[in-house]
């Protein structure tokens, strides 16, 4: 009974640890130009995006959503433009 408890202890610590990693952390990307005049970034990217872009000399990015904010970006939609 004695050696019976150290087993279900370290059992109970692996089971525990295991979960922990099992948990996958999804990045979320977004949509945003090179160019720094440029201040919206979007989540699905339509034609008027590129072409904005284009127009303006940038480069299509595809980054992580913090990144995007950390350059000043903003959330846009094609609606709204």
């Amino acid at each position: 009974m004695k050696n019976l408890i150290p087993f279900l202890l370290l059992g109970f610590l692996f089971s525990s640890s295991s979960a922990k990693f099992s948990i996958e952390q999804t990045d979320v990307f977004v949509y945003t130009c090179s160019n720094p005049s440029l201040k919206c970034y979007y989540k699905i990217p339509c034609s008027i995006f590129f072409q904005n872009c284009n127009q303006n000399k940038g480069k299509v990015m595809k980054v992580k959503l913090e990144r995007a904010k950390a350059l000043g970006k903003e959330e846009c939609s094609c609606n709204k433009n």
